[in-house]
């Protein structure tokens, strides 16, 4: 354990610093990191290492942000669908709607037409 400047254990933090990517170091455990930097938890990293971690992180934050545009382009897909299917729902409810109506109009048309073949036929026998 790592005794901070202020007399409290030291944080293990990580540096994401160009210089010093992804290589951990001791600070100060108070808010506002009154002591700073005391000391390297990992050694120094060979140069190669310095160039390539940077690019490999760049390339994880645009795969990321491409996957959470992904992610929100399908919920906003999702959300049309689901708008879709309620509208096709409520169509198909108004059209059977239509549909029963309809068929009551046919009903009463053929009553009409039965009850004027009637009336037709009562008045011709007179």
């Amino acid at each position: 354990m790592v005794v901070c400047f202020c007399g409290k254990l030291a944080l293990v933090k990580t540096s994401w610093t160009p210089l010093n990517p992804v290589r951990r170091f001791y600070a100060c455990p108070t808010k506002d990191y009154v002591c700073g930097f005391i000391g390297w938890v990992d050694p120094l990293m060979c140069a190669r290492s310095k160039t390539i971690i940077p690019g490999l992180l760049r390339n994880i934050n645009t795969l990321e942000e491409r996957c959470n545009g992904l992610v929100r382009s399908i919920n906003m897909s999702q959300e049309q669908c689901n708008g879709l299917l309620s509208r096709n729902n409520m169509l198909e409810a108004r059209c059977d709607a239509l549909k029963d109506e309809g068929f009551k109009l046919k009903m009463y048309l053929c009553a009409s037409w039965f009850m004027f073949v009637i009336v037709i036929f009562s008045i011709w026998s007179m």
